[in-house]
């Protein structure tokens, strides 16, 4: 997936920042890309704090209401905001990931080869999994295909796995398996999968491997209060870009999603639908039949829509090709905002699990 300088007249800040540096005697290097604004090994601490001036000066002189993250200027207007047109999501770690993808938890290596190759053909790009999942090799297995077919370009796949808080022992190890299992490079995205013994210990690894190029984007998932996420942020060098954990028109996560945007973090939902044994009370609720009626849609287009357009990114799970496609096929219409509402007024904070 696409890394994005996403600054405003970023040739300008180019030059102007290399002028500045020039002028200044500095040996910071100024290059495009991720190594932009970086400063030399061999630097001194005289000239890094004066390197970080003049990516200031710079940035205030291209006019942009901007920030350097990670050696990336983005313009910070850009970033958590949804491209309906693309997809897409600009995050905090400069990374575009899709909005829209297929969620794996439950399936087998089998199922999940098959799921991950028709959500690919049926033009969705974002595929999660996780360690506990134990299905890694079978989504590997489907973005091989779908590779090999002509279908994708890996570039084109953002692929999430996760890890547990309790594997800070090795927390390394787990996330070269994760590669190896999923036979790539790089993971687009890996997340805490949960609240464990030493999540300072796991989120440090993994922010290792975002410097040593293993991952692109780190966060948490299954983090429910913005004391939980204040912990996290409290030792994070790199602030995480996602945070995912379990939402539906029933358990709607507005006041974390709302708090968290101060910080360039976008939410995304796992069991959009409410999970197994909890789809039908979804799909039943009579506002969203009504909406579905009046688009010609079905209630899970409806339900995936609202996801969207409320600011969250959403994977609902299917091994069903047919469901699959049809999770995909909501593009071609948008809800009012007298129609958000009344999902909005659903709500009941009612958590269907535990974790």
């Amino acid at each position: 997936m696409k890394k994005r300088n996403s600054c405003k007249n970023c040739s300008w800040i180019l030059l102007i920042a290399c002028l500045l540096l020039t002028a200044c005697g500095s040996r910071g290097q100024v290059m495009d890309g991720e190594d932009m604004f970086r400063i030399d090994e061999e630097t001194t601490q005289e000239e890094a704090v004066l390197g970080e001036a003049t990516q200031e000066e710079a940035v205030e002189a291209a006019g942009a209401e901007s920030t350097v993250e990670s050696g990336q200027v983005f313009d910070k207007e850009a970033v958590g905001k949804f491209d309906f047109a693309t997809g897409k999501v600009l995050l905090n770690s400069g990374w575009e990931m899709p909005i829209l993808g297929t969620g794996t938890w439950t399936l087998s290596d089998e199922e999940a080869e098959n799921s991950t190759y028709n959500a690919l053909k049926s033009g969705m790009r974002l595929i999660d999994t996780a360690r506990y999942y134990q299905n890694e090799v079978g989504v590997g297995k489907g973005l091989a295909r779908a590779i090999e077919d002509g279908i994708v370009t890996r570039e084109e796949v953002f692929i999430t796995s996760k890890i547990y808080g309790g594997d800070h022992d090795r927390a390394v190890e787990t996330i070269d398996a994760a590669l190896a299992d999923l036979g790539v490079d790089y993971i687009d995205l890996m997340l805490i999968h949960q609240p464990g013994a030493d999540d300072a210990g796991v989120y440090k690894a993994m922010e290792e491997a975002v410097e040593s190029g293993k991952l692109h984007s780190i966060g948490i998932s299954n983090y429910y209060t913005k004391e939980q996420v204040d912990e996290v942020l409290a030792f994070a060098e790199i602030t995480p870009a996602v945070i995912q954990n379990e939402n539906h028109i029933y358990y709607q996560n507005a006041e974390l999603r709302d708090y968290v945007k101060q910080y360039g973090i976008v939410m995304e939902s796992w069991y959009p639908f409410g999970g197994r044994g909890h789809t039908g009370e979804n799909f039943e609720n009579e506002v969203i039949q009504g909406f579905g009626a009046k688009y010609g849609k079905t209630a899970a287009q409806i339900i995936l829509r609202w996801h969207l357009q409320d600011g969250y990114i959403t994977i609902p799970g299917s091994s069903n090709p047919e469901h699959i496609a049809e999770n995909y096929d909501i593009w071609d219409f948008e809800l009012t905002e007298e129609e958000m509402e009344q999902i909005r007024g659903i709500d009941e904070q009612r958590r269907y699990e535990s974790w």
